[in-house]
């Protein structure tokens, strides 16, 4: 048999192998060019600034998150509620609280996008700005707080606050 005539029948085969083996090297091409750059981020540390009071200088108190306290306000107790998330939706956790006068609720963000705790009667306000972000606000008198996140008007929950 000549070498010659089994030439023509392998033809399809042959282009076959050509093209896989051409996609593999642009494959190995484009990954190793990848691999090639580079980015540098330099940091810069965020300045940290420490209020000092000059002696016999009265010190400026700024306004808290805090409704009028009565002279009976247990202190000390505290309460979480987590901002939970992701491609199910975003929600309050528990979206249902109950708490006595005097205690203090920290929201944390545990989801990457950013979230507000806004009182739908405007007694509070928060931001969440990312993963990890928290804030505070201490429930000074009994009654019902019901608050929504305005980045996702959907997400809703209610506090109680008892005597």
């Amino acid at each position: 048999m000549r070498i010659g005539s089994q030439w023509p029948s392998r033809l399809p085969t042959l282009g076959i192998t050509l093209g896989v083996l051409a996609l593999l090297v642009l494959a190995g091409a484009l990954a190793l060019a990848g691999c090639g750059s580079s980015t540098t981020i330099n940091a810069v540390p965020a300045a940290s600034t420490v209020p000092t009071v000059a002696p016999n200088v009265a010190a400026t108190v700024s306004p808290t998150n805090t409704i009028s306290a009565p002279t009976n306000t247990p202190s000390g107790s505290q309460a979480a509620v987590s901002v939970l998330g992701g491609y199910g939706g975003f929600s309050f956790s528990p979206s249902v609280l109950t708490i006595k006068v005097g205690t203090t609720v920290t929201w944390t963000n545990t989801s990457s996008a950013p979230h507000t705790v806004t009182s739908d009667t405007g007694a509070f306000n928060g931001s969440l700005g990312g993963s990890g972000a928290t804030f505070k606000f201490t429930f000074t008198r009994a009654g019902t707080f019901s608050y929504h996140c305005s980045i996702h008007p959907y997400m809703k929950a209610t506090i109680t606050v008892t005597t």
